[in-house]
């Protein structure tokens, strides 16, 4: 299953590459550049590895055609590549926060029994390192190693891990738009030169939740 949706954002990937960049690229042209790459090294084993370095070495070589065929210096090929990663495949993400978001009447409730990090590891594999935080009025997902700063620091382009992160973060917007009384904070991250990635669960006032999801 990991591999089928990994061949299929790998074509939607290029697709919407070619509209950011008005070049003509297919999914043939990324796994082509991809077979240039140097190896890198992606943590983690199985099918969530390798559904990771798809998305990883896509991104990678999308930037490198850019750069090298297209003549585009480096901070403007990771902004087209960004902005073209940023509209592949995160519809899958958002559904499914917004369906539980609509099915949880006390999302918060749910997150503190729970915990965000079993959820985590089931998405991302065992290559991402996390543990739960409980504070007097708050639950932090804790990203302690993440696959994908590993990989982008061994093959020397660490300015990429931030594209990876606009893409996950997507859900969060659905949650803090929400009336649900949830929200969640960016407190920090690897990829900005912290320690560690923390996601803070919080109990949000229902009235002020309501307010953002009209007013964002």
């Amino acid at each position: 299953m990991r591999r089928l949706m990994a061949w299929l954002w790998q074509g939607k990937f290029a697709r919407n590459l070619s509209r950011q960049s008005g070049r003509v690229l297919r999914a043939r042209d990324l796994r082509r550049e991809i077979g240039y790459l140097p190896q890198g090294q992606m943590p983690g084993r199985g099918g969530a590895q390798r559904f990771n370095l798809t998305l990883a070495q896509s991104l990678l070589a999308a930037t490198g055609l850019l750069e090298r065929d297209g003549g585009l210096p480096r901070d403007e090929s990771v902004r087209i590549a960004g902005a073209a990663f940023a509209r592949s495949g995160r519809w899958a993400a958002r559904g499914a926060t917004r369906l539980w978001l609509k099915l949880d009447p006390d999302p918060f409730a749910g997150v503190q029994a729970r915990g965000p990090a079993k959820l985590a590891r089931a998405l991302w594999g065992d290559g991402m390192s996390v543990e739960d935080r409980h504070g007097a009025e708050d639950v932090s997902l804790c990203v302690l190693v993440c696959p994908f700063h590993g990989y982008f620091q061994s093959v020397g382009r660490p300015d990429l891990t931030p594209v990876l992160c606009a893409w996950d973060a997507a859900w969060q917007d659905d949650v803090n738009r929400s009336a649900k009384p949830i929200r969640v904070e960016i407190r920090s991250t690897i990829a900005r030169g912290a320690e560690i990635c923390e996601f803070a669960f919080q109990r949000a006032d229902p009235a002020g939740a309501e307010a953002r999801s009209w007013t964002r």
